[in-house]
């Protein structure tokens, strides 16, 4: 018996190809090896996060942090001091004499910044649209309260008598807008807007 030569025709498989394949064969096998533990892995991690105590453990709780106590007559940390409507005479901010002339914007000021007093008429109250709300609201010097307190038409600030007011807004930063508003009832309109970014 003698060997007969290769056919030239025919592949080889003398490094581990199929004949025909341009890949050995273990690379199909470590893919799908890959792909199936991956798959394994995801479910894995679904299911044990799903479960709520789980998650519980590695969330760290929030810790409040103590405060000082406000100072004497101020409110405590996360309170509002609101004074509007409690039924004081002394909290209901006296009336000036009303102020005379057409609806505009008084602005005076000199190196030392520039001071804009807007002037307006309404028969009974104001409304704020100003942000920051936190911003306080003084009405003739007496503080009010926020402008979160009086910015829906559900909260309308009511002057308690006819005559002007001084409405002056601080925001937390310290920029103030002032407005003068006067209660008459002859005025245009019902409500005051007033609106202004600080």
């Amino acid at each position: 018996m003698t060997e007969q030569p290769p056919d030239p025709l025919e592949p080889h498989s003398e490094d581990g190809l199929e004949p025909g394949a341009g890949m050995p064969r273990w690379v199909p096998v470590l893919i799908g090896v890959v792909l199936v533990s991956i798959a394994a892995l995801a479910v894995y991690t679904g299911l044990r996060y799903r479960d709520s105590n789980t998650m519980a453990e590695h969330v760290r709780p929030r810790t409040d942090r103590e405060t000082a106590p406000a100072p004497p007559g101020e409110p405590g940390a996360g309170e509002s001091l609101v004074m509007h409507g409690a039924g004081d005479a002394d909290n209901a901010p006296a009336a000036n004499a009303p102020v005379q002339g057409q609806s505009r914007a008084v602005i005076s000021g000199g190196p030392g910044g520039v001071q804009t007093t807007v002037r307006m008429w309404a028969r009974r109250g104001m409304v704020l649209n100003v942000l920051p709300e936190d911003a306080m609201v003084y009405v003739n010097n007496l503080l009010i309260g926020e402008v979160r307190q009086f910015n829906t038409m559900d909260e309308v600030y009511d002057f308690a008598e006819p005559g002007s007011y001084t409405v002056r807004i601080v925001a937390p930063g310290g920029a103030e807008k002032t407005f003068v508003v006067t209660a008459a009832e002859d005025a245009k309109q019902d409500v005051a807007r007033i609106s202004a970014k600080m």
